[in-house]
């Protein structure tokens, strides 16, 4: 029993003991390789060229662009195909119609109705100012009689009467002196025994008459110069007010008559011109269902180039699609020449300037290589990138270039080379090499077995490689992987001296005792792919 757990116990201990041993021949090794892994780069001298390369398209420089002019959604039910060469007035597209032209009917029936409403408006616009002018007449002819009766009676009744009245007074005055005189003398006849006294009665009795008659005439002038013709002046004066007002009152009824006709009419001249209005605008979208080209050229779809733009959401232009409003449906490039458009990142925009000359490379022909220059740089990002990233912010950029006899068409891929400075003799390394530590480019040196860091001073870089202005030399040897030692609160305080930088690096610390500190896990992987990529382009850059 005790043999037997010995032997157990001394094989445990024999395997610990391999265990142990194979751990260290793996650290020993591990350290070895890692050593040996390291990544350096010789510095060179020779020639470099500064520029901004991107992917670009081909473009028209100007193009006709069709659009369709029917409101709301519309079903296409014949399309011509894309890439045919067509000529003005040749037919593009057409849309189902139907349903404009039932509203077409149905609203030349309104029209009608419209127009109908409107004769019977100017019918009775009509008749109402043939009333409104008899009525005018009649208060008018009714005016004018009640002022010729107060003029008639204070010019010609009135004075008459007066001096009628005065003619009896008159007389009747000269009745009562004849009646008196004969009384006189038929008293004086029968004192003397000449008359009777019955014929004396009967010539007083003459006289009293005679002064009834004169007393009978002054009070008809009294009457009518106190009552008779105050009376007749006020019934006149007031016939001639009723006449007076009956007029005014006409006169403003008429017009508010006429104005409410009017406004009828004009309402209903508003509601035939909108129904004709209307009915143009069906007829102008019936004959719109149709386009036709309006130049020459080669039939390109919107879609087409919205999808080549990135816009997977949109649906490809054919029998069956819809449209809307003033939606892009087809354009037809212009022989006036073609443009490179190109997106350049905000990190690149102080390397690239009007005017600097550019390399292109179409995809459609290899091996060529077409010169040109910018032309044009978009003042504020392209939105379409900012939506599908608002981290990524990239300038629309136009290159003219001269094609030559090359048949190009809009929508090629191509390749574009910015060359901001070119030069034949310059030091460089790769931009990897170089870390900024408190906003100061530094590279690590190898000197003998240890990496030293050295300060210097860079210039711009083309992504792959950074000019070296002063603080290396040729053939020095400099770690491609620069150890990087995580300081967040570094990090914090170098964020306002670091902002506003062409390319920002990570920063680093300075090794211990001459010897690479220890990198990070996570960057172990990035690192070793970049020194791993590194020698391919540092050949590529040579040749």
């Amino acid at each position: 029993m005790k043999q037997g757990k010995k032997k157990k116990k001394i094989f445990w201990l024999a395997i610990g003991a391999v265990a142990l041993v194979i751990v260290g021949w793996i650290f020993l090794r591990g350290g070895k390789q890692a050593e040996e892994e390291i990544p350096l780069f010789a510095v060179r001298k020779g020639p470099l060229t500064i520029s901004v390369t991107s992917g670009g398209s081909i473009q028209s420089r100007d193009k006709v662009i069709i659009q369709s002019e029917l409101e709301g959604n519309n079903t296409v039910i014949w399309v011509i195909d894309e890439g045919t060469n067509v000529q003005a007035g040749d037919l593009l597209l057409e849309f189902d119609a139907n349903d404009l032209l039932d509203k077409r009917k149905e609203q030349e029936v309104v029209v009608a109705n419209a127009e109908a409403a409107v004769i019977f408006s100017e019918e009775k616009l009509s008749i109402t100012e043939g009333d409104c002018e008899a009525a005018m007449l009649d208060r008018e002819t009714d005016k004018m009689l009640a002022k010729m009766a107060q003029d008639k009676y204070q010019k010609g009744d009135y004075p008459q009467t007066v001096r009628q009245h005065e003619s009896d007074i008159a007389l009747a005055e000269e009745d009562v002196n004849r009646a008196a005189e004969t009384l006189e003398w038929s008293q004086k006849l029968a004192e003397q025994g000449f008359l009777t006294r019955t014929e004396l009665q009967a010539d007083e009795l003459a006289l009293k008459r005679k002064q009834i008659a004169l007393e009978m005439a002054q009070t008809k002038m009294d009457v009518l110069t106190n009552y008779t013709v105050v009376q007749e002046n006020a019934k006149l004066s007031t016939s001639l007010r009723r006449a007076d007002r009956a007029l005014t009152r006409t006169a403003f009824q008429n017009k508010a008559s006429l104005r409410q006709v009017e406004t009828e009419l004009r309402a209903r001249r508003r509601e035939r011109d909108r129904a004709t209005n209307r009915l143009a605008e069906l007829n102008f979208q019936i004959e719109k269902s149709k386009i036709y080209a309006p130049t020459n050229g080669i039939v390109l779809y919107a879609s087409t180039e919205q999808i080549a733009h990135r816009r997977w959401w949109i649906k490809p232009l054919a029998v069956g699609s819809t449209a809307t409003w003033r939606s892009e449906l087809i354009h037809i490039p212009l022989e006036s020449g073609m443009i490179v458009e190109v997106m350049i990142p905000e990190a690149s925009l102080n390397k690239i300037f009007q005017g600097m000359p550019a390399k292109v490379k179409i995809d459609a022909f290899p091996g060529e290589v077409f010169d040109g220059h910018l032309v044009k740089i978009a003042i504020l990002p392209d939105g379409q990138s900012s939506q599908l990233n608002p981290d990524l912010k990239l300038y629309k950029c136009e290159i003219e270039c001269d094609f030559k006899n090359t048949v190009i068409r809009p929508g090629m891929s191509c390749d574009v080379e910015l060359i901001k400075e070119s030069f034949e003799s310059a030091l460089y390394v790769p931009v990897q090499c170089v870390v900024r530590i408190d906003g100061k480019p530094r590279v690590y040196v190898k000197e003998g077995s240890e990496y030293k860091p050295r300060d210097v001073e860079v210039g711009l870089d083309n992504n792959r490689m950074i000019r070296i202005l002063s603080g290396l030399k040729e053939g020095e040897t400099v770690m491609l992987a620069p150890p990087v030692k995580e300081s967040k609160a570094k990090e914090e305080g170098e964020a306002e001296k670091e902002k506003g930088e062409a390319s920002a690096e990570p920063s680093a610390s300075p090794p211990e005792n001459g010897k690479p500190g220890k990198r990070r896990m996570r960057n172990g992987g990035r690192e070793k792919r970049a020194a791993a990529q590194q020698p391919r382009e540092a050949k590529a850059e040579e040749k």
